[in-house]
């Protein structure tokens, strides 16, 4: 599942590379600590955004006979 940030904090997966992360940054891959971050108020849950329709052209619309 995917996290929101929302508070910036420096983020290592390995033990040795730091990952700056920053409000609004989304990522799936928190190596096991998204429980955690999100506890502690770093992180959210991104929530399915429901799906927008796609608006039609007014020519295929037309073609469509809408």
């Amino acid at each position: 599942m995917a996290h929101r940030v929302v508070r910036p904090f420096p983020l290592s997966l390995d033990g040795l590379t730091l990952i700056d992360l920053n409000v609004g940054d989304e990522r799936s891959d928190w190596g096991g600590m998204e429980d955690g971050l999100e506890a502690e108020g770093y992180i959210e849950s991104v929530k399915d955004a429901p799906v927008k329709p796609v608006e039609q052209s007014a020519e295929l619309q037309r073609r469509r006979g809408r």
